[in-house]
């Protein structure tokens, strides 16, 4: 019996592709509301990210660049492969930009907004300017995605990161409802809305910025910033202070660079021999008084000089952190009082808050708040030699600034690490409670406790399903949906609902990117 046939040209084949064109025009017709709104969620989140991901990139090329212009011959080849990242990344970036602008003024008009989308059901605009027959972008498009991908994997020279920029930037044809379109552009462009089609190119800009951002962050790792090669001998003096008060004794380190460890020089202070590499000056006068001497090894004297200040005793009111204070959190300052033991200094705070006395010189500043008070005044008072001393030392009040969400989780050696964004093992996520939130900039550290959160899953048609946690811990559904995603799939973390530390809620604005990488 002769087989039915599978021909593309047939005519039973034809009918199946005309029955599935059918069938999707009516899903996209019949969307409803909420959907297309969801797009628009999604669309702001993936933009936020982007920026993110962006100025993380325009830091990592100025370090490089700032090594190019200390050591030109050294860093000239990697220099030169970042500026070939940063502005193919930057074309193809504004070449999508432009498709955006094109499909919205397609529907809307000549005065569209792409940020104010009004005809976000039209199925007409995105196939017109991307799948013309004469004049389509789609071709030219994936075109330009795989160039970028092949010129990114080759600049990375990492057989893996390559792996991970073929599945980011994959142009291979997805399926759609088990069939699969001839086409990578007609899979993601015919019969589809503009908000779904706007929000579709908006991640390929956020992955084209991921991939910027891996391969800089190569190219900046394989230049030895701090290589350097000894080229003379010099004698030091590192001063324990350059600044002492009076009646206290000025101390200094004397070091001769690049000495052989094994022999010992002989230290001179002006013409005097000391018994180690240690010197000591006491002078009463305030003012500055200068100092000289030489450094003897292998029968060579090496000379040097320097300076110290002796001043009257004075008070230091420093923050442990900054040099201002945050609202809602407590701040510890440090008060030293130069000759007052610690314990008979005293401090008040005027303006809102209260200071209170913690530990030795350290006291902690709590109940800021920048509507009562935008800035305060911290008041110190002790006696020397029978002398009232006080010192008034104004600071500003500031607002915490917005924290940023990670997951916790532990590494294959059982180390504890935050992920803030990228690609992660499955494995990690699996194992990890759920998303949390925190300001960490290497100095200060403020946990924030998430109250909910939206995991954004784009499924098999490009569309973004969102799964909800009214908490801050992975829904069963939310570990199921990960548990399905394969390696190089990705999802967001968005619309992230949080309490500060004082229990005032904080929206988090930034969006996290979370790609499988096995």
């Amino acid at each position: 019996m002769a087989g039915i046939s599978s021909n593309p040209n047939s005519p039973r084949q034809k009918m199946i592709n005309l029955m599935y064109l059918v069938f999707i025009a009516m899903m996209a017709i019949n969307l409803p509301p909420e959907v297309l709104d969801g797009f628009e969620l999604v669309e702001k989140s993936l933009y936020a990210s982007t920026e993110n991901s962006s100025q993380r990139n325009e830091y990592t090329m100025e370090s490089l660049s700032r090594a190019y212009q200390a050591n030109e011959a050294k860093v000239s080849e990697w220099y030169k492969k970042g500026v070939l990242v940063k502005s193919s990344t930057d074309s193809l970036y504004n070449y999508i930009e432009d498709l955006k602008k094109r499909i919205v003024e397609e529907s809307d008009g000549k005065n569209a907004n792409v940020n104010d989308i009004v005809r976000k059901d039209n199925l007409e605009a995105a196939s017109q300017i991307m799948l013309a027959p004469i004049t389509g972008e789609g071709r030219k498009l994936k075109g330009e995605l795989e160039n970028y991908r092949k010129l990114m994997s080759e600049m990375i020279g990492d057989p893996y990161k390559a792996e991970i920029f073929a599945s980011v930037l994959s142009t291979e044809v997805p399926k759609k409802g088990g069939i699969i379109p001839d086409t990578w552009e007609n899979a993601l462009f015919e019969n589809m809305p503009v908000a779904a089609a706007v929000t579709l190119l908006t991640k390929m800009q956020s992955d084209i910025r991921f991939v910027e951002g891996e391969t800089l962050s190569t190219l900046i790792t394989n230049v030895d910033e701090k290589d350097y090669r000894v080229n003379k001998i010099q004698a030091l003096v590192i001063p324990k202070s350059q600044v002492v008060t009076r009646g206290m004794p000025f101390e200094a380190q004397l070091v001769l660079a690049a000495v052989d460890s094994t022999k010992q020089p002989e230290y001179y202070l002006g013409s005097t021999l000391l018994s180690n590499n240690i010197i000591s000056i006491t002078n009463n006068a305030v003012g500055d008084h200068p100092f000289t001497g030489k450094i003897v090894a292998d029968g060579e004297e090496y000379s040097y000089n320097g300076t110290f200040s002796v001043t009257e005793p004075s008070v230091t009111i420093a923050p442990v952190l900054m040099n201002f204070l945050y609202e809602s959190i407590p701040n510890d300052v440090s008060i030293n009082m130069s000759g007052v033991p610690s314990g008979a200094v005293t401090a008040s705070l005027e303006g809102s808050g209260s200071i209170r006395l913690k530990e030795g010189n350290i006291w902690t500043i709590t109940g800021l708040s920048m509507s009562a008070s935008p800035k305060v005044s911290v008041v110190t008072k002790g006696s020397l030699g029978g002398r009232s001393i006080e010192q008034r030392q104004e600071f500003n009040v500031r607002p915490l600034p917005p924290p940023q969400p990670l997951i916790a989780y532990k590494d294959a050696d059982g180390t504890s690490r935050n992920f803030t964004g990228g690609t992660i093992a499955k494995r990690a996520l699996m194992e990890a409670n759920g998303v949390q939130a925190a300001i960490d900039d290497g100095v200060l550290y403020v946990p924030h406790r998430v109250t909910s959160f939206t995991m954004m899953v784009i499924d098999a048609m490009g569309n973004f399903i969102p799964e909800r946690s009214e908490s801050g811990e992975f829904t069963p559904r939310q570990k199921e949906v990960i548990r399905n995603l394969q390696r190089g799939k990705q999802f967001f973390i968005t619309n992230i609902k949080a309490l500060d530390p004082a229990g005032k809620p904080v929206t988090i604005q930034s969006s996290m990117q979370v790609i499988i990488n096995q």
